[in-house]
């Protein structure tokens, strides 16, 4: 809504708002511009970037996508070794990723059945003996 000003001090009184408001627009403005190109930088775009995947949302993700790319790369170094001709690149590389994209797509699966071969294969057995060492039972310390 417009004004209607008529007495010269009116104008002047108009005028004073209408330059602090101009004012204090440019310093948000400038506060603005400053954060934004902040933000923008290279360095701080790789931190967020980092961080949003180091979340605690996406770390699961993140380790599954990890454990599928190391087999993948380890799956066909096995099959393929060094492949040497265009063509044993390209199936290198599809095993590679489709190898990936299996396990990672499996990775819970797969982390419960290594985790019990593992406790199976590094399983301490347990002594069932009732007798205390001959150490204890002497009342001497270690």
């Amino acid at each position: 809504m417009k004004k209607r000003v008529t007495p010269k001090d009116e104008l002047a009184r108009a005028i004073a708002d209408l330059e602090r408001k101009e004012a204090i627009q440019l310093r948000e403005i400038q506060e603005t511009y400053a954060a934004v190109s902040e933000s923008l930088k290279p360095l701080n775009l790789v931190k967020s970037g980092v961080r949003s995947v180091f979340s605690g949302e996406n770390k699961e993700d993140l380790v599954n996508g990890l454990i599928g790319l190391g087999t993948g790369f380890l799956s066909r170094k096995l099959l393929l070794g060094k492949a040497n001709g265009v063509v044993g690149k390209t199936v290198g590389k599809a095993i590679q990723w489709g190898m990936a994209g299996l396990v990672s797509k499996n990775a819970e699966k797969i982390k419960e059945k290594a985790g019990h071969i593992i406790d199976t294969l590094f399983k301490k057995k347990k002594q069932h003996t009732n007798h205390t060492p001959a150490s204890r039972a002497q009342g001497s310390t270690p």
